[in-house]
C-alpha cells in the first residue's frame, strides 16, 4: 500500500512529465527510455513506468511491445479533425454550463478573464512565444467557462481534447505575429456566456477555435517548408 509521501511524489512526477509532453519538451513520437526519464526526474524506474502508464491513458504516450514507450505522434492532417471534435464537445459543455451556472460561476469567469488579461503573453526570441504564465491563465479561463457543466464525461473529453490541442500549439507556434485580437475574442466569449446567450457564446467560441486552427496550421506548414529550404549545417 502506498504511503501519502509516495503518492505525492508520483503525482508530482506525473504532472511534470505531462506538462513537458504537452509543451513539446519531449517531441512527438520521441522514444522515452526509462533510464533517461529516471535520471531526468530523479524518480525510480518503477515510478517512471507507473507515470508513463498514466500518460498512456491521457493519450500522450504510447507503449509498443518489445520497443518500450514513446510520446504519441502528432499529425498535422489530424488537427482539423481534432478541432472539429473539440468544438463539438466544448460547445456542449458551454451550453450546459450556461444552463446551470450560478453567480459564483459568473464571478469565476470574470476573475479568470482578468488574470488572462494581466498575464504576460509573449516571451522568447520569436514575438509570439506564449509565456508559461499566459498558457496557464489561458487554460484556466477556458476551464472557468465550462466549469458549471453538469456532465462529467463531457468535461473529461473536453480536457483531453484541450491537452492535445495545446501540443499542436507548442510545436507549431507562428513565426510572425497574428493580426488577431485574441484578447477581444476572449472578452466576447466571456460576455456572451455571462449574459446567458448560448447561441452567441457558442458561435464566438467556434470562431475562436477555428481561427486558432488556421493560424497554427499555416504556421506549421510554413515552418516545414522553411526547414526543407535550410542548407545543411557543415
Amino acid at each position: 500500500m502506498k504511503s501519502a509521501l509516495s503518492e505525492t511524489l508520483t503525482e508530482g512526477i506525473y504532472r511534470r512529465l505531462k506538462k513537458d509532453v504537452v509543451a513539446g519538451v519531449f517531441k512527438p513520437d520521441q522514444k522515452l527510455k526509462i533510464s533517461d526519464i529516471s535520471e531526468y526526474t530523479g524518480a525510480s524506474p518503477s515510478l517512471v513506468r507507473e507515470v508513463l502508464s498514466r500518460l498512456i491513458a491521457d493519450g500522450l504516450v504510447i507503449a509498443e511491445p518489445q520497443k518500450g514507450f514513446r510520446t504519441a505522434p502528432l499529425k498535422l492532417a489530424e488537427f482539423e479533425q481534432l478541432t472539429e471534435a473539440r468544438i463539438a464537445i466544448e460547445s456542449m459543455c458551454l451550453r450546459d454550463a450556461i444552463l446551470h451556472g450560478d453567480i459564483r460561476w459568473e464571478s469565476d469567469i470574470v476573475s479568470a478573464l482578468h488574470a488572462l488579461r494581466r498575464a504576460k503573453e509573449e516571451k522568447g526570441s520569436r514575438p509570439v512565444n506564449a509565456s508559461p504564465e499566459w498558457v496557464q491563465s489561458h487554460a484556466l479561463f477556458h476551464q472557468a467557462l465550462v466549469r458549471a457543466c453538469q456532465n462529467i464525461w463531457f468535461l473529461r473529453m473536453r480536457e483531453m481534447l484541450y491537452i492535445q490541442s495545446e501540443r499542436f500549439r507548442a510545436i507549431a507556434l507562428p513565426v510572425t505575429p497574428s493580426e488577431r485580437n485574441i484578447g477581444a475574442e476572449h472578452e466576447g466569449i466571456a460576455a456572451a456566456t455571462i449574459a446567458r446567450d448560448a447561441r452567441l457564446a457558442v458561435d464566438l467560441l467556434t470562431n475562436h477555435l477555428q481561427s486558432t486552427m488556421r493560424v497554427l496550421m499555416n504556421a506549421a506548414t510554413y515552418n516545414n517548408e522553411k526547414s526543407k529550404e535550410s542548407p545543411p549545417i557543415p
